[in-house]
């Protein structure tokens, strides 16, 4: 048994937080460090053994704890009611008496919860608990009784569950602190919540007690502070409708005050506060938000906890507060669509690569340099680093290049300041760099003009190399015996590949787009037919590895009709034991041979593929059965694509040589080289997520001993190592695999809050965002993707398999990858938060005909399940139907 009480100004050792609580351990900590908190004591979860016992002999608890889980909301509301008769025992009126002795000079008291879970740096319980003002020392136990039974309340539980903390267990702590009558109070934050700058103090404040402002009573004043500098960089008077005032006889009183208008704070008490509030967060060293009042010119700290909402970066990323900013790209986001971190193996495999693709273009390893580096992979993400690459290229032409693939940072790139952002001096080796790369690599350039002068024979050399690639890869010819080696040898044979091969035909392509596009400029601005022609021409090219995989879903999809397969469980089942016709077995496995390597998240070695958990294709596969009309199958949908990019060709061409025969020459040659190697575009992450399922099986072989051995609980904890973990692990019996995870993961569990990575941010966590005109009501605006205008339900999805997506049904996704593709031939429409005109879902759009919308901030939240809304691809606007 514990202590049951301890004073805040005790001379002891700091008492556990499992003991006082989250709240009561903050406060006795700063009490102990000098900060002006006032006087107080908290009684111990110990101290409230008595009473827990009590709750707990209870039937009512009982029925709670034993409930199934979707009836345990209902069984708690009558738990709180288990605390009414519940009184001091002789000991606990002892101790609560003694200490309120020592408290002299003051009567009125605050008494707070203090849960051993709460304020701790993954969950707040924000409003979950009790706070009584104004307590005297007569209503004491009465108050502290009120404190406790928050601890039973139905709304802590559920926030228990769903922080997967255990909730058949209840204990806590209560804090009992002398009240200051407040002349004015609020809260501060020591990172502006809003732009998640570090180096932003943000203040609100109402006259009287600070209750208004923490439970939302008053519009308080609100008030930004620049850490660095002092400076109060904006002071927004609040209505402040109402006030709360501490009453003399004990309790409060709300009452308006006739200052409503006036500001609450002067620049000298601001100072006071962001003082205090750095010194707080250099205590913890983290960020914290603050509960503080202001009483006859002195300041006081009533609380202080964690701050759990913000963006939390890698140390390696951070500058120094006044020091010059860096501004990085998120491209995990931006160009791959993945949503969720990476994995330790999965950040190191992408490092190793490009550190092989620094390799082979420059010679070095500078591109991955942790100072002088475009590419950090870091914080379990892919950044590049926009203060070096504006050395290289101008922000606004970034942006052009960029906004094809996130339209959110292209429009941010036009707005902003590159000086403020600029690295000083930049890396010298950035200098000259495409003349670099190309004395370097000069395949590059001659290969690329090799497909535009003769693109029959390049394709043909194109898949003969590629072909020799793979087929030594996978017979492992000359590999590395040991799994770090063995990965520089898989990244180095592919970014070769990917730089002697698979890209210049590419780059052809990509140029020759680029010319149609200022050949017809000024057409296309007059005729909306010329510029629909353009996006046409771009639709069912041969070879686009993506739309195959999709037309071989479904092909099974296809066979399946009329064998009345309805359940994916059956589907599975007939699949695994071969029980279903020959042609459907067939399309099935030619399906897997192709594609079964692939998955949602890809990239990251540590995600499933189809052929690991083929579950994730059976929904797909049955949802492509309920296509009403067979011209929207795939198939059809391909055909007609093909057609309409047939007819604008002969358009286009027409058009072309109306401008005289050189430009019609031209024309031909450029849609020759768009014709021959456009559908490629994908190809090289096509053959890199195929490398990696290469690794991925190397791993998952050695990893067998691991397990056989102890060393490991799970076959998925192998991809919380990095690759040179793994090596010397197996070479090193005596590794503590466990205590290496538990290092390696530290940083990946503070990001289990972040449901939203941004697109860009800076070095001192400032998240850009694009400066948008306000929509008209009811509508929600982005970037025009694929024309054509339709109307359907939303059907929200934050993962490729989270539910079906019906025939008809608009698909709503923050972003997408290879993954998804099954889904956009059901889907009448798509509207995507990250995208631009070349990112996967886009491109997938566009091929299939469907109107798309990318760029449309927070759409997976303002748009809910089964809402009627209208997309409108050519304007780039949502419109909600009433």
């Amino acid at each position: 048994m514990g202590e049951k009480l301890v004073h805040f100004d005790d001379v002891a050792p700091l008492p556990p937080i499992k003991s006082v609580g989250g709240k009561g351990y903050s406060l006795i900590r700063m009490s102990r460090e000098g900060f002006p908190v006032p006087p107080g004591f908290v009684l111990t979860v110990d101290f409230f053994t008595p009473w827990i016992e009590a709750v707990t002999a209870a039937d009512q608890w009982q029925d709670f704890i034993n409930a199934p889980p979707e009836e345990m909301t209902e069984r708690a509301a009558v738990l709180p009611s288990l605390a009414d008769n519940l009184s001091f025992n002789d000991e606990q009126a002892r101790f609560v008496s003694q200490a309120l002795e020592r408290m002299e000079g003051f009567e009125l008291f605050a008494v707070r919860s203090s849960s051993p879970e709460e304020d701790l740096a993954g969950a707040s319980f924000a409003g979950g608990y009790e706070t009584i003002l104004g307590a005297g020392r007569e209503t004491m136990e009465r108050a502290v009784r009120q404190a406790f039974e928050s601890c039973l309340s139905p709304r802590v539980f559920v926030y228990k569950r769903q922080q997967g903390f255990e909730i058949n267990q209840a204990r806590i702590a209560v804090v009992v602190q002398a009240q200051i009558a407040s002349e004015v109070a609020g809260v501060g934050f020591s990172v502006e919540p809003i732009s998640n700058d570090y180096d932003r103090a943000v203040f609100n404040a109402n006259w009287g007690l600070g209750e208004t402002v923490v439970s939302g009573l008053a519009s308080p004043d609100q008030y930004v502070v620049d850490k660095v500098s002092g400076q109060v960089l904006e002071a927004v008077i609040g209505q402040k409708e109402t006030s709360i005032w501490l009453r003399p006889d004990g309790g409060t009183e709300e009452r308006p005050d006739s200052r409503h208008d006036q500001p609450t704070l002067d620049h000298d008490r601001l100072t006071v506060m962001t003082r205090e509030l750095i010194r707080v967060e250099e205590l913890y060293g983290r960020p914290m938000d603050i509960e503080w009042a202001w009483r006859d010119g002195r300041f006081y700290l009533l609380q202080a906890r964690p701050i759990t909402a913000y963006l939390p970066m890698p140390e390696d990323m951070v500058t120094s507060p006044g020091r010059p900013r860096r501004l990085y790209l998120d491209a995990t986001l931006a160009i791959q669509g993945i949503q969720e971190p990476l994995s330790v193996m999965g950040q190191d495999f992408l490092h190793i690569l490009f550190r092989n693709v620094s390799r082979e273009l420059l010679g070095h390893e500078k591109l991955v340099d942790p100072d002088e580096g475009l590419v950090r992979m870091t914080g379990n993400r892919f950044y590049l680093s926009l203060s070096h690459l504006f050395h290289v290229v101008s922000p606004k032409s970034f942006g052009r290049v960029i906004g094809n693939m996130d339209s959110l940072v292209g429009e941010i790139l036009l707005q902003i300041d590159p000086e403020s952002y600029l690295s000083h001096p930049g890396p010298e080796y950035l200098h000259h760099l495409g003349p670099k790369i190309v004395t370097h690599v000069p395949a590059l350039p001659i290969k690329a003009l090799e497909a535009a002068l003769i693109p029959e024979y390049s394709a043909e050399v194109y898949h003969r190399q590629v072909g020799k690639t793979l087929a030594g890869i996978e017979a492992d010819k000359g590999a590395p015996q040991k799994i770090n080696e063995y990965t520089d040898w898989l990244a180095a044979r592919y970014v070769h590949l990917l730089f002697h091969t698979l890209v210049p035909p590419f780059v052809a392509a990509m140029l020759a787009r680029s010319r149609l596009s200022r050949i017809f400029a000024d057409r296309a601005k007059e005729e909306s037919q010329t510029a629909q022609d353009l996006v046409y021409i771009d639709q069912a090219l041969p070879h686009n590895i993506t739309i195959e995989m999709g037309l071989e879903l479904y092909a099974i999809a296809e066979n399946l009709a009329g064998l009345g397969v309805s359940d994916p469980e059956d589907l599975g089942r007939r699949l695994e034991t071969a029980d279903l016709p020959p042609e459907v077995m067939e399309a099935w496995q030619a399906y897997m041979e192709h594609f079964g390597f692939r998955g949602p998240r890809e990239l990251d070695i540590a995600a499933p593929r189809y052929r690991d958990r083929p579950e994730l294709l059976y929904k797909q596969i049955l949802s492509l059965l309920s296509l009403e009309k067979d011209s929207d199958n795939p198939r059809a949908i391909h055909k007609r694509s093909a057609e309409r990019r047939h007819q604008a060709h002969a358009r286009l061409r027409d058009a072309a040589y109306n401008l005289g025969a050189v430009t019609g020459r031209e024309y031909d040659l450029l849609y020759r080289l768009v014709v021959h190697f456009g559908g490629y575009r994908e190809n090289h992450k096509y053959y890199l997520v195929k490398a990696i399922s290469f690794l991925r099986r190397r791993v998952l072989q050695e990893v067998e001993g691991l397990l056989a051995a102890g060393r490991l609980d799970r076959l998925d904890q192998v991809f919380d190592l990095t690759l040179d973990d793994l090596a010397r692990a197996l070479d090193d019996p005596a590794i503590d695999l466990r205590e290496l995870i538990e290092r390696n993961t530290a940083f990946l569990q503070k990001l289990h809050h972040v449901k939203e990575f941004p697109h860009m941010v800076d070095s001192r966590g400032r998240i850009l965002r694009p400066q948008r005109p306000e929509p008209k009501e009811g509508e929600l605006a982005g970037q025009a993707i694929s024309p054509g205008r339709t109307q359907g339900r939303v059907k929200v999805l934050h993962t490729p398999d989270e539910k079906p997506l019906l025939p008809g049904d608009i698909l709503v996704a923050r972003a997408t990858d290879p993954g998804w593709t099954p889904l956009f031939v059901n889907a009448v429409a798509i509207v995507l938060e990250v995208g631009g005109m070349l990112q996967h879902g886009s491109l997938v759009a566009r091929e299939y005909g469907k109107p798309c919308v990318a760029g449309v901030q927070n759409a997976t939240n303002l748009l809910k399940d089964d809402e009627m809304v209208e997309v409108d691809g050519s304007a780039g606007l949502i419109r909600k139907m009433a």
